[in-house]
């Protein structure tokens, strides 16, 4: 490692993650043929090609793509060492915690955790983005979100997960829907037609039952957040599947009911993730604490 300084590994870093010689440059204030240098400095080090060129950029090697968190939590313990960032006070901290969760998650879980945050840490902020399931790791690596809470299991050894609660499906329909009451059969149920959330907001267990059995739900519409749901299914005979806890939301936002789907669709757990880091973060040790304590504990 003797040849391996510390602006090599702040250049691998930003070329797995802006996968541009270009931007790598820019970031660093670097010239372009001094990142392009460093690159190859990189290359001979390793032994690997690390990068190869593709249509949509840089497209990192097996290789690169092993060393990329070990050498990024490596420069975050080195920034956080000398800069002093090693410890937390959340009454005077102005942190901003970004958190990645569903519309769904918003509406029912980011009350009380707003709430928290007023009280015990009154000058931090927080910022949420819409969870993309799929990319929810990868944002967690990169630094981009602290936390995401979301049903599917995020299977990494790098990242930890800690179970907040189970959760239930059910139908939602119009009150005055002609056809459906509330315990439907499941003949009844699947002549019907129906509005699904987007699989990247993680809830796509009934359509898995579902084409478990060979019954495939008639889907009309496909939506990206639950919040449009009520307005839409209130003003159509379309049916939808919800979790339990958003009924009383969504019974106050349009004149809609529930109603016991025909088939048993496992509950799921809501999880929270973070990035498991060679040296803890004391501000996201504290968010993580926070979260599992008080949505643990009040579902």
């Amino acid at each position: 490692m003797t040849d391996l300084d510390l602006n090599l590994v702040k250049t691998f870093v930003l070329l797995y993650e802006t996968r541009s010689v270009t931007r790598t440059a820019e970031a660093l204030f670097l010239t372009q043929p001094s990142a392009s240098h460093a690159l190859r400095r990189l290359r001979r080090h390793f032994g690997d090609e690390l990068f190869v060129r593709a249509t949509e950029g840089l497209r990192p090697t097996e290789a690169a793509e092993r060393m990329y968190p070990r050498l990024r939590q490596a420069l975050e313990v080195i920034t956080e060492t000398v800069s002093d960032e090693g410890t937390f006070d959340p009454s005077t901290s102005r942190r901003t915690f970004r958190l990645s969760a569903t519309d769904l998650g918003e509406l029912i879980l980011l009350p009380a955790v707003l709430a928290e945050l007023e009280a015990r840490a009154p000058h931090c902020r927080i910022e949420v983005t819409p969870l993309d399931s799929a990319a929810a790791a990868e944002e967690l690596r990169r630094g981009r979100v602290d936390a995401v809470i979301c049903t599917p299991r995020i299977d990494a050894p790098d990242i930890r997960r800690d179970p907040l609660f189970q959760e239930r499906y059910v139908g939602l329909r119009a009150t005055d829907h002609p056809r459906i009451g509330d315990r439907p059969e499941p003949a009844e149920y699947l002549a019907e037609r129906h509005i699904a959330v987007a699989a990247a907001a993680g809830h796509v267990d009934a359509d898995q039952v579902l084409a478990r059995l060979g019954h495939p739900r008639d889907i009309v519409a496909h939506v990206p957040h639950f919040a449009v749901l009520p307005e839409l299914v209130a003003r159509t005979g379309y049916l939808a599947v919800v979790p339990s806890r958003a009924v009383r939301a969504f019974t106050r936002a349009a004149p809609v009911r529930t109603f016991t789907l025909p088939f048993d669709i496992p509950t799921v757990e809501v999880a929270l993730h973070t990035y498991r880091r060679t040296l803890p973060a004391p501000a996201v040790e504290w968010l993580r604490a926070t979260v599992t304590g008080l949505l643990a504990s009040s579902h």
